[in-house]
């Protein structure tokens, strides 16, 4: 589709970028849906919004303000629910990542994030990424969100994205929640059968990061893991270092 700088062109009709992307964010479905109708826009089109001014993807924006009723429609309509951005992220990826804006991070202001997700998901929006590339595993452990890192693990998330025989060339998802120091993240991620061992070719364990970035609490957490013994679960082997950090555990 062409992207020009203020209206998309289809089949002889026009539309407003400028109001188009507003209509997104305010989820206003209703005017989407007309200009899809009349031809004026197509599910699929990219256009220039702050961030993407190469131009992104319908759906990538609609997943960036968790735009539920808009997200829901363009899917019904036939948008490709693995389009990309430029710079290769999907709409699982940024729906995994964002939270609402002017809002600390909290359940409430993921929750309709957590929705997304979970719409994608069930659209058939891949899990994975490209090898070495980070996922929406990594996005979601970044940012400590902890409801779509358990449901994208209960969904078949690798916790250990495409590492192999204990290395990686882009940091893991347990990797991502050690720098940014969640813990409950990380302690998720391990219980989930996450690999404290694994280092970045030419860097980091997950361990290291955290001491970097002055977790101590994760990093001791992180020292256990690597000392576990494989096939042995976690919990039994860390759980006396989960005690006396005097975090309370999540559900096993």
């Amino acid at each position: 589709m062409a992207l020009l700088s203020g209206c998309a062109h289809l089949d002889g009709q026009t539309t407003d970028i400028v109001r188009l992307n507003d209509a997104i964010v305010r989820d206003d479905v209703d005017y989407v849906r007309s200009a899809v109708k009349t031809g004026a826009l197509d599910v699929n089109q990219s256009i220039a919004v702050s961030g993407y001014q190469e131009g992104t993807p319908l759906l990538t924006v609609a997943a960036r303000s968790a735009s539920l009723k808009v997200l829901r429609y363009l899917i019904s309509a036939g948008a490709d629910v693995n389009a990309r951005t430029p710079v290769n992220e999907t709409a699982l990826m940024l729906a995994s990542f964002f939270l609402s804006e002017d809002r600390e991070p909290s359940a409430a202001s993921r929750e309709p994030y957590d929705e997304a997700v979970r719409i994608l998901v069930a659209a058939g929006a891949e899990i994975e990424n490209y090898p070495h590339h980070y996922t929406p595993l990594s996005y979601a452990a970044y940012q400590g969100n902890d409801a779509t890192v358990r449901f994208l693990i209960e969904h078949g998330a690798r916790v250990d994205a495409d590492a192999e025989n204990g290395a990686t060339y882009i940091n893991t998802p347990l990797m991502m929640a050690a720098i940014e120091g969640h813990y409950s993240t990380a302690l998720q991620l391990l219980r989930a059968g996450a690999s404290a061992a694994i280092r970045v070719r030419g860097g980091y364990t997950a361990a290291e990061f955290a001491e970097k970035y002055r977790h101590a609490e994760l990093a001791r957490l992180l020292r256990c893991a690597e000392r576990a013994t494989p096939g042995q679960a976690f919990s039994q082997q860390c759980d006396g270092t989960i005690a006396s950090s005097g975090r309370s555990p999540i559900a096993r």
